[in-house]
């Protein structure tokens, strides 16, 4: 494996056909420019036209004028893409890399390079990534540079999605039975506030807001978030607590899975599950997240002391935490203090 470390920029060739570069969010314009003219130069020099440019974060004019062969898949930085988008984007890797044996791939990242310990911990999941010894000694490279540069970037969410992806090596099961979500249930609520915890959950869809609970009012070990009515949902479900201290909103927690990997109801979800959460101490060693699904219109009891308001009229209960996003294929749960 051959590394350049720049100020700017980490650019790595992962195996002989398979490169990333991702540049620091702090990189300036003008530096992310002349860089990226210089990494065109690079590839045309080395591997002439046959470099396909796999952009796995927000879309870039200047990409497109770099060259013709530009797939744009971007997701937000430590957020799961939608698990439709990841088995895509491993296909299209596959296919382009199949298809001629001088063609080399470039995965580009600006912001956190996150993504890119997604995309190739999914990518090694296919099964012609090892049938010959060729593939299963870049495999083998993979592997490792996951284990040693990318792994410890990811949130869990990222982590289980990458391993859902486990069905592109027909490896897991895939329920294509939409799911009725009726709650969600928060065991041991974190040290937020000395006196009360008010929280919320919203459920976005697509990148839009679906569902918005009431605000809890009181404090309290458990407290359940029903959400009226049930929603009908399929696919990806991005979940995430918030906490609103004096007019600002702090994430307590965010969870995405995919309801096709559930078996059984409800799901229940550990800290070192949820993103924020896992490395936040004032989230409780034993605190966990129950995910209530059923797959008819079931009356679910609500077992929580704590009193859900349901007529606020608090602007931030109602802010759009994806207003400024356009990628599609999740669904998001926010909660406010």
């Amino acid at each position: 494996m051959q590394d350049l470390q720049k100020p700017e920029f980490d650019l790595s060739y992962i195996t002989e056909r398979i490169i990333a570069v991702s540049f620091h969010s702090t990189c300036p314009e003008q530096t992310y420019l002349r860089n990226l003219q210089n990494i065109t130069q690079m590839l045309q020099s080395k591997h002439a036209d046959n470099y396909l440019v796999v952009n796995i974060s927000e879309p870039r004019e200047e990409l497109r004028r770099m060259s013709t062969r530009v797939l744009d898949v971007g997701w937000p930085e430590l957020r799961a893409p939608s698990l439709h988008l990841l088995c895509s984007l491993c296909k299209s890797m596959e296919n382009w890399l199949d298809t001629c044996s001088e063609h080399v791939l470039l995965l580009h990242c600006r912001g956190n390079k996150d993504r890119i310990g997604v995309v190739i911990s999914s990518y090694i999941q296919l099964p012609s990534v090892s049938t010959s010894e060729e593939q299963a000694l870049d495999r083998y490279t993979m592997k490792r540079f996951y284990s040693d540069k990318m792994a410890s970037l990811m949130t869990p969410s990222q982590k289980r999605q990458a391993f859902s992806s486990e069905l592109l090596a027909h490896q897991l099961k895939i329920n294509s039975s939409p799911l009725l979500f009726h709650c969600v249930c928060l065991h041991h609520v974190p040290n937020l506030h000395p006196t009360v915890c008010r929280l919320f959950i919203r459920v976005y869809q697509g990148m839009q807001p679906v569902c918005t609970t009431g605000v809890s009012v009181g404090k309290t070990h458990k407290v359940y978030f029903a959400l009226e009515p049930p929603q009908l949902l399929k696919g990806d479900i991005v979940c995430y607590y918030k906490n609103a201290a004096e007019g600002s909103r702090e994430p307590v927690f965010r969870l995405q899975f995919h309801t096709g990997t559930l078996h059984g109801h409800p799901s229940l979800f550990y800290k070192k599950d949820l993103d924020h959460a896992n490395k936040d101490p004032r989230f409780p060693e034993n605190g966990m997240v129950e995910v209530v699904f059923s797959e008819t219109m079931t009356n679910i009891p609500n077992n929580s002391a704590v009193v859900i308001d349901y007529d606020t009229l608090d602007p931030l209960v109602y802010w759009d935490s994806y207003e400024n996003l356009t990628t599609g294929g999740t669904v998001a749960i926010d909660v406010t203090l």
